[in-house]
This record gives structure tokens, C-alpha cells and sequence, in this order.
């Protein structure tokens, strides 16, 4: 039996990546045994819900927590033992590391042991953890082109950044309705600086019959649904039935961009290649305190592809973000360019060809035993 380990945790833009490679994994090899190593993050329970099984390893980030990061030989040294122990006990096929503190250990551990190993980078600028495992690991799977050679060419292979499936089948389905549609993602965790600059803008934008459906995210969900309450109470009914709708989570991501004519959102590596798979024009604003200011690389890359516009956080209290809205949703032509250069720039296989790139990279060393 092929067994294939998945390690990573932290945050969506990690975790997502893994959790389609595995739903591609299980539907190429439905006899292989695929199982999710993280920390003490949401990956569990992320995991445990995609029915995948489920071990965490003690692990905590390193870079930027001050004093708290001299204890971190002491969780690293139990975590390379768990880790070691789990691969001694049942020894997989291949290990691979989709990012993240969480997932430095399980890799490297099974470097040491002699069993294959991979890595999946998902932004343009690499994290610490990809940065330095990639000179180890047998094969490397990247999502831009790896301009600044921080990976050995010869074991890199741009297969895109894994995505959930069904997304893009919203390409081509029809939405309902005739007005103008605007959804809004902060990423897993939400963004209050974009829901609050969406939030000034509401009146503008329901004025101007554009239906605003926003991702809250939970950690911001009752402090924006009391806000919204104050900037709807009394006010009349919207322009050709424009709603809002505000969502802390949202689980059907096809559905939710189907129902988009623009999508504005931060510049996470897991959006921009979900709003490519969809094929969707989009207006970013990049979180600017990401690791090396990646989401702002990522933003740019699909600003020169003609996929998107990029306004700075920074830029946001003398940007007329309203008008930047509006503009673009009654612009058809320019919408449609958009869309076409997004469409473009996607690599909506990237699940299946990680999957498959995994199943040929544990038959080449010769399986478990």
C-alpha cells in the first residue's frame, strides 16, 4: 500500500494547498494511505473534516516571537522524535512539507531516514521553512516562476498552487440575476482593514446597485455585523434590490465566485490562484506585513498579467475606493479583459499534478515496506 504523508499547518494558505493535493491523492489512489501531520493550529480539525486522519506534532513559530523563541529546541527536539517514531512505526512512501512552521519537522526527519521527500511552495517569495528544506528534498513544486533561483532548478517544477475542487467549473456557470456583484475575502482568518474600507464605502456601493457579499472571517464577524447594522438601519430599500450579505466563512468558494463580477480580496497565494481557476477580474489589496511582503509580489504578478488592480493598504484613506468599484463593474470591456487575462494566468490542475508528481515520486524509490 502506497502511504503518503501531507505536513503543514498555520493558516489557510498552507493548510488548503494540502488538503486538495490529498482529496486528488485519494481520488487517483483510492487504496493509498494519506495521512495529515501538523502542529496544534486549525489543521486538525481541517483535516479530521476532510476525513483525513490526523497526528500533531508540538510546534511553534520561531521568527518574531521575541524571548519565546529561545524554547524552541526543546518542542523542536520532541517534535523530530515524534516524528521519527511515527515514520519508524509506519514508514510512508513519501513525506511532503506545504509550508509553515509546522511542517519543517516531519520533513526534515524523514530526509534523514532516507524516505522521499517534497516540498509545495504557494507564494513568490519562498517562507523560511520551503527556503531552507528545498535544498534537501528530492523535488520542489512551485507556484510562480522562481525568479530569484531560490530553489536548485534541476528538482523545480512550476505545477501551480493546489486548489479545492469544483472551483473551476464556476468558470463557465451562470449566475442569477442582473445586477452587479462584489465579493469580498480577507483570506481564512478575514481582514478588518478591508472590511473596513468596505464598510465606508457601503452606502456608496448599494447606492450604485452593487450587491456586496463579504467574507468577515470569525475573528471580525460580530464586530462587523454590529457595524453593518448601524449603516443599514433606516436606510431605504438599495438601488435594483442590491443587498449585503455577511458571511464569517464561506464554505462553497465555487458558489461564491459564480456569484462574482469582481472579486476584491488580499493577495494570498490560496485566493489569487482560486480567482484564476475562476477566471474572476479582481481588485487587491495586499496584506503588508505578510513575510517578506510576498502578498504584495503575488498582487504584482497578476497586475502585470492584466488579471488584476493593486491598491496599497497604505494608499487606502486617499484612494476613492467606491469609485475604483463602480468603475470597474460598469465596465464591461475592461471586465472581460480582465477576466480572460485571469483565466489565463491559472493553473487550475495544479491538485492533480502534485498528486500525480507524489504517487511517481514514492514508486521510484520503491515503495513502503
Amino acid at each position: 500500500m502506497t502511504r503518503i504523508v501531507l505536513t503543514t499547518g498555520g493558516t489557510g494558505g498552507h493548510i488548503f494547498p494540502a488538503l486538495a493535493v490529498a482529496e486528488a491523492l485519494r481520488a487517483r489512489c483510492p487504496e493509498a494511505e494519506v495521512l495529515f501531520v501538523g502542529g496544534q493550529g486549525p489543521e486538525g480539525a481541517l483535516a479530521s473534516k476532510a476525513g483525513l486522519s490526523f497526528v500533531g506534532l508540538p510546534a511553534k513559530g520561531v521568527f518574531g516571537r521575541g524571548i519565546r523563541a529561545l524554547a524552541a529546541p526543546f518542542w523542536m527536539l520532541r517534535a523530530f522524535g515524534a516524528a521519527v517514531g511515527l515514520f519508524s512505526r509506519r514508514r510512508p512512501d513519501v513525506v511532503a512539507g506545504f509550508g509553515g512552521y509546522a511542517g519543517f519537522i516531519p520533513v526534515a526527519a524523514a530526509r534523514i531516514m532516507g524516505i522521499p521527500t517534497a516540498i509545495q511552495e504557494q507564494n513568490s517569495v519562498p517562507g523560511v521553512t520551503n527556503k531552507l528544506l528545498g535544498r534537501f528534498v528530492d523535488r520542489v513544486f512551485i507556484t510562480y516562476p522562481d525568479e530569484g533561483g531560490a530553489f536548485p532548478a534541476g528538482k523545480t517544477e512550476r505545477l501551480g498552487n493546489p486548489i479545492r475542487g469544483g472551483i473551476a467549473d464556476s468558470r463557465g456557470r451562470k449566475r442569477e440575476g442582473t445586477g452587479k456583484n462584489l465579493l469580498v475575502l480577507g483570506g481564512s482568518q478575514g481582514a478588518r482593514a478591508v472590511n473596513d474600507a468596505v464598510a465606508d464605502i457601503l452606502p456608496r456601493l448599494l447606492g450604485a446597485g452593487v450587491t456586496v457579499r463579504l467574507q468577515a472571517g470569525r475573528a471580525d464577524f460580530e464586530r462587523m455585523r454590529a457595524r453593518a447594522a448601524e449603516i443599514m438601519a433606516g436606510r431605504p430599500e438599495a438601488s435594483g434590490g442590491a443587498r449585503f450579505i455577511l458571511e464569517n466563512f464561506i464554505e462553497d468558494m465555487a458558489e461564491a465566485y459564480a456569484f462574482a463580477d469582481l472579486v476584491l480580496a488580499r493577495a494570498g497565494a490560496t485566493t489569487l490562484a482560486e480567482v484564476t481557476a475562476a477566471g474572476k477580474p479582481c481588485l487587491l489589496i495586499p496584506f503588508p506585513f505578510a513575510t517578506h511582503d510576498h502578498q504584495t509580489v503575488n498582487a504584482e504578478a497578476l497586475r502585470r498579467a492584466g488579471a488584476a488592480e493593486v491598491v496599497a493598504q497604505k494608499d487606502l484613506p486617499g484612494v476613492d475606493l467606491a469609485d475604483r468599484v463602480i468603475g470597474l463593474l460598469h465596465d464591461p470591456t475592461r471586465l472581460g479583459a480582465m477576466a480572460r487575462a485571469s483565466a489565463a494566468a491559472a493553473l487550475p490542475d495544479a491538485a492533480d499534478a502534485v498528486a500525480e508528481a507524489l504517487l511517481r515520486l514514492a514508486a521510484s524509490k520503491g515503495g513502503a515496506k
